[in-house]
């Protein structure tokens, strides 16, 4: 039954998994490895699928990897032979695709691998280097175009004008590739500090489990199968919210703003979290009038009003009470949502719309957060010409305002 448990834990986990038994030549050095077992993410993030490859060898399965240029037999065997642990992000050839890789060995002879597919993360980083590279060479080509027609006055006037023009467009670049250069250490800024702690838990807890599991007692389990669970509901939501600030910043989501109903948005939002509402016996008041309407995006301001509602919701006490409202003048909307919560400390207030910020805490009953959710709403509400901000006083609430065009 405890087997079950731990293989039930692994099935349902949001990472690619696999554990291999590593198979020696004639000369003890290694030749190839066993697929023993995998789990169902291992199929989506490979392509492989399950009946195919277990107690199969790799080269079997891929016999393309011999064609690697890197020997990736030789680096499992050597994790598998001196029970080490190691942490690299892993090019696949033969698949074309990109991996954050966690193997570790506690058996000699066999070794687990945990994994993650960063390919579009990594290809857009690659992308951004080679173009930072060719207007490098842009750049210098030009001042060497300057240096060249400075041989007559005439054309050392109009060079230089040229010259000018083209440095200005030149700087112009430059800054938007250092703004993306600085988004992209913010974004892994954000994966290093949010993305490795729930991993460390996570693999610390597996590992207690694949090498010790039938100590624990059935309480022990279903406290450490709910800290596996926290781990993996924080990978995933950290992932999800990552994956859409990524479309966002690249144009990806489409903007079609319509007439909607803004009270029923709300009581929407209001349904989805009235769990958490009751499991902490808070009141929610919904004071948009019923026939109340504005043109937005309902995809975005539905992520927006969820995410401040929930915000909410996490920082205020048990018996508190969470309030939309609204303000209405001949140009804008102006909604709030008001909690009794905690409040923010002064000196976190002017970071809270920042990416890469540490401003992330945990709620009132331990609740997680990504750091990202304040950040697309930001953007989403700068996508429909409006303002964000807040106003809160530490131990006596918080009320976040955005704006809306009125139709």
């Amino acid at each position: 039954m405890k087997n079950d448990f731990y293989k039930n834990l692994i099935e349902c986990a949001p990472i690619g998994f696999a554990y291999h038994k590593l198979l020696l030549d004639e000369y003890g050095k290694p030749r190839d490895f066993i697929f023993l077992d995998v789990n169902q993410a291992f199929e989506e993030l490979t392509g492989l699928r399950r009946e195919n490859v277990l107690q199969r060898t790799v080269l079997e399965v891929l016999p393309e990897l011999k064609q690697d240029k890197f020997d990736w037999i030789s680096f499992y065997g050597s994790i598998a032979l001196n029970c080490l642990k190691k942490s690299f992000i892993q090019y696949s050839e033969t698949l074309n695709r990109w991996y954050k890789v966690y193997a570790f060995s506690n058996e000699r002879g066999f070794f687990t691998t945990f994994f993650l597919d960063i390919t579009k993360e990594y290809s857009s980083m690659i992308e951004l280097t080679e173009k930072e590279k060719i207007t490098e060479k842009f750049y210098q080509d030009t001042q060497k175009l300057a240096e060249d027609l400075a041989m007559s006055k005439n054309i050392l006037e109009e060079a230089l004008y040229e010259k000018n023009l083209l440095l200005y467009e030149l700087t112009e670049t430059k800054e938007k590739l250092e703004e993306a250069l600085k988004e992209k250490d913010k974004l892994f800024s954000i994966i290093a500090h949010d993305l490795k702690s729930p991993f460390s838990g996570f693999l610390g807890i597996a590992n207690l489990l694949s090498t010790d599991i039938e100590s624990f007692s059935k309480e022990e389990l279903v406290e450490l199968a709910k800290s596996l669970k926290a781990s993996a509901e924080s990978v995933y939501k950290l992932i999800e919210n990552l994956l859409e600030w990524s479309r966002i910043q690249r144009g990806l989501i489409p903007f079609n703003p319509e007439n909607y109903n803004l009270y029923f948005v709300v009581e929407q939002i209001h349904t989805l979290h009235r769990i958490n509402l009751e499991k902490k016996s808070i009141k929610f008041t919904n004071l948009i009038p019923k026939d109340l309407e504005a043109k937005f995006d309902i995809n975005m301001i539905s992520t927006v009003f969820r995410n401040l509602i929930s915000n909410a919701i996490k920082f205020t006490p048990k018996g508190g009470e969470v309030t939309v409202d609204f303000k209405q003048n001949s140009n804008e909307l102006t909604i709030s949502i008001s909690d009794t919560g905690i409040g923010i400390p002064k000196e976190v207030l002017p970071m809270l719309f920042k990416i890469g910020a540490k401003t992330s805490r945990p709620g009132t009953d331990g609740e997680t957060s990504t750091g990202l959710g304040l950040i697309l709403c930001k953007e989403y509400i700068e996508k429909h010409k409006g303002k964000i901000w807040v106003e809160s006083q530490e131990g006596k609430g918080s009320t976040f305002y955005f704006t809306l065009p009125v139709i």
